[in-house]
C-alpha cells in the first residue's frame, strides 16, 4: 500500500472513532456501553458484598469470642463438679486398662496416687480368683455377642477394700462410629456407709421375721447344733460334714443370717473340713444369738430340742409307755400322734421370704405357691426332711429357671410345692416350670467324677450324688452339688424315698415320700 492510501485509511479511522465518541457523549445504548454499565453494577455490587461480609467477619469474630469464653466456662465449671463429685467416672478398654481423662475423685476411691494406665482389678485390689472373673465378664462386654444388658449384668459391682471400704462399680458401653464396643465408662462409688445402713435395717428386718416364726427359729437352731455335733462325733465321714454345712448355710440364709451363711460359705472353700472349721460356724451362730439375746431369748449354749411343748424327756416316756403296751387301743395311738405332731410350716421357716429374696439376686421372676404348710407332721421323723427344702427352691432358681430373657414367651417363673399326708406317708412335692434337667450333662459330670451312669432318665437320681452340679461357677447360691446330696440324706434317714421327673423346657418335679413311724412300735 502506497502512502496515500495508508493516509487516506487512517483519516477514514479517525472518522469513525470521532462518530463514536460523538455516539457515546449523545448517549447511544452500543454493546460497549452496555458493557461498561454492567461491569459499573458488578464493581458497585461486590464493594457492597464485600462490605456485608466485612460486618459479618467482625461480627462473627465477636461471637466466636463470646462462644469460647461460654465454652471455658462451662468446661471449668464441669471440671470443677467433676473434680469435686464422691462419685468417680472412667474408662476402660477391653484389657481393663484406665484410659486417660479419668475424675479426680477416683484416686481418692482407689486410695492411690495413680488411676490412668493402671488395670482397675488392681485399682479394685481383687484377688487372683475375683480377677479372673472381673477380666472375663469385661472381656465378654467388649465381644458383644449378648445383648448389652446381659453381659453388663454379669459383672460384679460390689468390691470389698482392704481398709474396710465397699466399693461399688457400674458399668455401661460405649460404641464407635462403626457401632463396635469402643470402650467401657465405669462409675466408682463408696457405698460402705449405705450398707452400714442397709445392715442395720436388714438387722431389724430379720429379728421381726425371726419373732413372726420363733418356734420354727428355734427348730432350726436345734437341727443346727446337732447336725454341728453330729458332724464333729463323724471325722472320717467327710460327704457328711459338707452336707450338714451346705444345710445349715441354705436355712441360715433364709433367716437372715448373713454371717452365718458367710461363715458356712467360707468354710465350704476349704479343701477339707475340720473340726475348727465347724466350730467357726457354731461361733457365728452363737454370736447372732448372744448380740440379739434381749430380744430372742435364746442361749445356744443351752438350746434343747425345743420342738415340742413339752419336754424331750416327757415325749420319751411317752414313747415308752405306748411301746410297751402290747395290745395299745387305736385311740391311745392316735392321741400320741397328734400330741407328737407339728405343722410343717415350723420347719419350713420362711420359704417365702427367702424364694424372693435369692430370685431377686439372681434377677429372676418367680411365683411361689405353697399348699398344705399346716399339715401335722412327726418332728422326729420330718423336721430334717423339711429344714432341707431350701435346697429343692435353690436348684430351682439357679438351675431350672431361666433368666427372663430366655423364658421364651412363659412368662413369670413358677414354683409349687405342696405337702400332704396319706394313711401312711407323708408326701412333698416341689415343682418348677423352667428348662428342666439336662440328663447328657449330668451324666457326662458324672463320669468326670467316675462314677457309672446308667442311660437315659434313669441317670437323673444322679442329681442326689454328692459332688454332681452342671453349675460352672460355684458361688455363694449353689454350685457344689451337696445340697440336693443333703436332701437326699435326709429323706434316706426317714426311710423315705425320692423321685424326679423331667420335661426339657418345661421344668422339673422332686417327690418326697416319707413313711410314717408308729408311736407304738
Amino acid at each position: 500500500m502506497s502512502e496515500r492510501e495508508r493516509a487516506e485509511a487512517a483519516e477514514r479511522t479517525v472518522d469513525v472513532l470521532k462518530k463514536k465518541v460523538v455516539a457515546l457523549y449523545n448517549g447511544d445504548t452500543s454493546a460497549i456501553h452496555e458493557k461498561l454499565q454492567a461491569a459499573r453494577a458488578r464493581d458497585a455490587e461486590n464493594r457492597k458484598k464485600r462490605e456485608i461480609l466485612e460486618v459479618r467477619t467482625a461480627e462473627l469474630a465477636k461471637y466466636s469470642a463470646v462462644l469460647e469464653a461460654e465454652v471455658a466456662r462451662r468446661t471449668d465449671a464441669i471440671k470443677a463438679i467433676l473434680d469435686h463429685v464422691t462419685f468417680g467416672f472412667l474408662r476402660i478398654d477391653r484389657n481393663a486398662v484406665v484410659e486417660p481423662e479419668s475424675t479426680r475423685s477416683c484416686a481418692k476411691l482407689f486410695a492411690t496416687g495413680e488411676v490412668e494406665g493402671r488395670s482397675l482389678p488392681d485399682l479394685l485390689q481383687l484377688a487372683p480368683r475375683d480377677k479372673d472373673h472381673l477380666l472375663l465378664a469385661i472381656d465378654q462386654v467388649f465381644e458383644d455377642l449378648l445383648p448389652e444388658d446381659v453381659s453388663l449384668g454379669q459383672l460384679e459391682q460390689r468390691f470389698p477394700t482392704k481398709d474396710g471400704r465397699v466399693l461399688r462399680a457400674e458399668g455401661s458401653v460405649i460404641r464407635g462410629k462403626s457401632g463396635a464396643v469402643d470402650s467401657m465408662l465405669v462409675t466408682i462409688s463408696d457405698i460402705t456407709a449405705l450398707e452400714t445402713a442397709t445392715r442395720e435395717s436388714h438387722a431389724h428386718r430379720t429379728l421381726v421375721g425371726i419373732l413372726k416364726q420363733k418356734p420354727s427359729f428355734e427348730a432350726f437352731v436345734s437341727e443346727a447344733r446337732f447336725g454341728l455335733d453330729s458332724a464333729r462325733d463323724a471325722p472320717d465321714d467327710e460327704a457328711l460334714r459338707r452336707r450338714v454345712v451346705h444345710t445349715i448355710k441354705g436355712n441360715a440364709a433364709s433367716y437372715g443370717l448373713v454371717d452365718a451363711a458367710d461363715a458356712c460359705h467360707a468354710v465350704e472353700e476349704e479343701p477339707t473340713l475340720s473340726v475348727a472349721s465347724l466350730a467357726r460356724i457354731e461361733d457365728a451362730l452363737r454370736t447372732f444369738l448372744e448380740s440379739n439375746e434381749s430380744v430372742l431369748e435364746i442361749d445356744y449354749d443351752a438350746m434343747a430340742d425345743r420342738a415340742f411343748e413339752v419336754t424331750p424327756a416327757q415325749i420319751s416316756d411317752l414313747r415308752a409307755i405306748v411301746s410297751g403296751l402290747r395290745d395299745a387301743p387305736a385311740s391311745l395311738r392316735s392321741w400320741t400322734t397328734r400330741v407328737l405332731s407339728r405343722p410343717a410350716s415350723r420347719y419350713l421357716g420362711p420359704i417365702r421370704t427367702f424364694t424372693e429374696r435369692l430370685a431377686e439376686r439372681l434377677g429372676k421372676e418367680v411365683t411361689l405357691t405353697v399348699t398344705g404348710d399346716e399339715t401335722l407332721v412327726d418332728p422326729a421323723t420330718m423336721r430334717s426332711v423339711l429344714l432341707g427344702v431350701p435346697h429343692l427352691v435353690r436348684n430351682a432358681l439357679d438351675h431350672g429357671i431361666e433368666p427372663p430373657q430366655l423364658r421364651m414367651g412363659k412368662g413369670k417363673g413358677a414354683l409349687a410345692l405342696s405337702i400332704a399326708e396319706t394313711g401312711d406317708a407323708y408326701e412333698i412335692r416341689f415343682s418348677d416350670d423352667g428348662r428342666g434337667i439336662d440328663v447328657d450333662r449330668v451324666r457326662a459330670k458324672a463320669h468326670e467324677r467316675g462314677i457309672s451312669a446308667p442311660e437315659g432318665n434313669e441317670a437323673l437320681g444322679l442329681v442326689f450324688v454328692d459332688g454332681i452340679s452342671t453349675a460352672e461357677v460355684t458361688t455363694t447360691i449353689s454350685g457344689r452339688g451337696i445340697g440336693l446330696g443333703a436332701v437326699k440324706g435326709a429323706v434316706e434317714g426317714a426311710r423315705g424315698t425320692v423321685n424326679v421327673s423331667t420335661v426339657a423346657g418345661r421344668g422339673t418335679t422332686i417327690v418326697i415320700t416319707v413313711p410314717k413311724v408308729d408311736p407304738g412300735a
